[in-house]
């Protein structure tokens, strides 16, 4: 007996409420906001990157962008009056990671990145570290030395402040150790042409002479240090496995050692470093794939072999055809049985090596 008008608002009042409790019973909770792709970029570059190859490449990206606000390269690079005259000689050490230019950004992360963590991994942080910072010394050496004895023959004080950086000193330095222990009939492609593996590096130095506008001195030293060690002419420089491995375990690298990322000597990988599968497909450019490591006579490994050194405390280094530069190389894989034997005979020399510590 209600009014009509009563009756039309008690039902909208609950045909309301039905409908408020049905949102209620479907809302959904609130999406988590998306990641933030660059620090998640970064977490995968951290986690997947060893410890020495991380340090260089984030050196190359800190004095990149602090060069808008400062240029570190001229507290930083090697240049003859300061580092002499100066005797500011941290240079010698710290110019190779310098970078105030884009490109040498863009091209250090595309030349740097795969490799360096194939050669760490292979090698052992320890052993990659003292590598390429022997790589650096001796290039900057010799070039403070070439500097001043071009300046007293000619007078000229332009030998005295031309300037050695980047990681093009190191790099370089790489290529040609690699490409030195070739086989002499192989061939890289660089662009359209191919060169000889053993004088590819000389192929590059003079490519980057031309964009540069000059010959660039502290890279032709850099090649020229690298067929050097590939050579065995400073066999000197190197340090034993075993001097590493007490540097990491009570040394100046026991700080070093407990952070993520590095890899000590006993679990470095050795030739199976360059076989683990990485993604990548067939068809790469630019790729640094040696094919063998050097045995204790100086044969090549067959092709499911870890080599063995005569002396193990001495690291060994990759033996191949070089880095190729605006190319494409068919990159020939292993195959499953061949992966697993390299894998297990890596297995059972860290097991070895680890062994032989504990036993020290």
């Amino acid at each position: 007996n209600q009014h009509p008008n009563e009756y039309i608002k008690t039902r909208n009042q609950k045909k309301t409420l039905t409908r408020n409790k049905e949102r209620e019973t479907t809302k959904m909770p609130p999406s988590p906001p998306p990641p933030n792709p660059v620090l998640s970029a970064y977490e995968s570059f951290v986690r997947d990157t060893p410890l020495v190859t991380r340090y260089t490449l984030m050196s190359q990206v800190v004095t990149f962008f602090l060069s808008f606000v400062i240029d570190p390269s001229y507290a930083l690079s090697n240049i003859p009056f300061m580092t002499v005259k100066h005797f500011e000689l941290y240079r010698i050490v710290l110019s190779p990671f310098v970078c105030n230019r884009f490109l040498s950004l863009l091209f250090a992360f595309i030349s740097f990145m795969d490799n360096g963590k194939r050669l760490e991994i292979s090698l052992g942080s320890g052993a990659f570290g003292w590598l390429i910072i022997t790589l650096g010394v001796v290039t900057n050496v010799l070039f403070l030395l070439l500097s001043f004895a071009m300046y007293f023959l000619t007078g000229s004080t332009l030998w005295l402040i031309m300037e050695s950086k980047g990681i093009w000193i190191i790099l370089l330095g790489l290529i040609a150790i690699e490409c030195s222990l070739a086989p002499a009939d192989s061939k890289r492609r660089l662009f359209v042409f191919e060169v000889p593996t053993l004088y590819y590096p000389c192929a590059l130095l003079v490519l980057f002479s031309l964009f540069s506008g000059g010959f660039n001195v502290p890279l032709a030293i850099s090649v020229a240090v690298g067929y050097a060690y590939g050579w065995k002419k400073l066999e000197f420089l190197k340090v034993s496995q075993t001097k590493l491995n007490s540097w990491e375990g009570t040394g100046c690298l026991v700080n070093f050692a407990s952070r993520p990322g590095w890899i000590k000597g006993h679990a470095a990988s050795g030739a199976s470093a360059w076989a683990l599968p990485t993604g990548e497909s067939d068809e790469s450019g630019g790729g640094w794939t040696p094919t063998a490591f050097r045995t204790a006579n100086g044969d090549d490994a067959g092709p499911g072999e870890v080599s063995k050194p005569k002396d193990p405390a001495k690291p060994s280094f990759p033996k191949g055809p070089g880095m190729t530069l605006g190319g494409t190389t068919r990159r020939a894989q292993p195959s499953n049985a061949a992966r697993a034997t390299m894998l297990e005979a890596a297995a059972a020399r860290r097991a070895q090596n680890a062994e032989e510590g504990r036993s020290e």
